[in-house]
């Protein structure tokens, strides 16, 4: 309570002990105006907008795939069926025999080289140990010449491409002929018959060389002038006149028909 209030009742006490009449006047509340209520003028009411309903999008329906229904399986049957009585199978007829095509057969060898008269059968470089060495080498085209049955021919007359030499085989053995190889190449061919002079076509043999410069890796090698490749590769270039002049090859021809 306010220290001014407290004041005021303590006079107020001590006039009515004094039976003061401003006792009274005190004690007497002064009545208090209540003001006239001042009438609040009423804002009009506000009016709600309607709320506009937004128009929903309806979305655009997804084309479903083709053939999307489940196929409803048929019925399961509920009775066994009955199954009709068995016939007899006819007993299957057998396939008729076709003929296989026939194999064709190869041609013989004399038809197959009708082109020549002669054919190269074989060649070699000669082995180095039937060649007696390499100082003393032989330098010699052993040449034999067989008929279409592989037995020798004697008569026919074998030289070079050159037309520089010709020998008749059979002057060395059945079949057989030789012609020395100097330090030259020769390349050897059948030329014709010695008695009646008939001319033959033959093939042409490998250019038979005394130098290895041109004999290949694999011939110097069966014959044992090389152990391998690099062998004969560093002796060309090192050695190139290794066993030069000592090299002797072999030949064999065979009639064709």
């Amino acid at each position: 309570m306010p220290v001014r209030w407290m004041i005021y009742f303590l006079i107020v006490a001590v006039l009515a002990a004094c039976n003061n009449p401003l006792a009274l006047l005190l004690a007497t509340p002064t009545p208090t105006l209540t003001p006239t209520a001042t009438a609040t003028s009423t804002p009009p009411p506000t009016l709600t907008p309607t709320s506009t309903q937004t128009p929903t999008l309806t979305p655009t329906a997804t084309p479903s795939p083709t053939n999307t229904t489940t196929p409803t399986p048929p019925p399961l049957p509920t009775d066994t069926p009955t199954l009709p009585p068995p016939t007899d199978t006819p007993a299957p007829t057998a396939a008729p025999d076709i003929p296989l095509p026939a194999t064709p057969t190869p041609a013989p060898t004399e038809t197959l080289q009708a082109a020549v008269d002669f054919r190269i059968a074989s060649w070699r470089l000669w082995p180095l140990a039937l060649n007696s060495g390499c100082a003393k080498g032989m330098h010699v085209i052993f040449i034999h010449v067989l008929d279409v049955n592989g037995q020798p021919l004697d008569g026919v007359v074998v030289g070079d491409s050159w037309n520089n030499v010709e020998v008749t085989s059979g002057n060395k053995g059945p079949g057989r002929t030789e012609i020395d190889l100097w330090t030259n190449t020769m390349e050897i061919t059948v030329k014709r018959d010695a008695a009646t002079g008939q001319p033959y076509t033959s093939e042409v043999s490998f250019p038979f060389s005394s130098f290895l410069t041109t004999i290949p890796d694999e011939q110097m090698i069966q014959a044992g002038y090389c152990a391998n490749e690099l062998e004969c590769q560093w002796k060309r270039q090192n050695e190139s006149y290794y066993c030069g002049g000592h090299y002797s090859w072999e030949v064999v021809f065979q009639r064709t028909w």
